[in-house]
């Protein structure tokens, strides 16, 4: 479980990772991201694809982004993304 930041309520905002996968494309290695992101009160799942030059994130349906700004949420899960890609 990875903290990311707190949402308006003041309770930790975290990123449950449940699965990665290696890819190829063209020559090219990425990692995709299968997890959760929640408060304690409720989740959403999430896909983060990580490839060298871009990241895409996709988000179920949940009520968090009531709670916290999604914007920053995808920032920050993007960072995540790419320091797990240099480990």
């Amino acid at each position: 479980m990875i903290y990311l930041t707190t949402d308006s309520m003041d309770q930790a905002v975290y990123f449950d990772l449940r699965k990665t996968e290696q890819r190829r494309r063209h020559g090219d290695t990425g990692r995709t991201l299968y997890g959760l992101v929640g408060n304690g009160i409720t989740e959403v799942p999430v896909t983060v694809e990580n490839w060298r030059d871009w990241t895409g994130i996709v988000f179920g349906s949940g009520e968090l982004f009531s709670f916290v700004d999604e914007r920053n949420i995808r920032r920050m899960l993007g960072e995540v993304a790419r320091e797990l890609e240099l480990h």
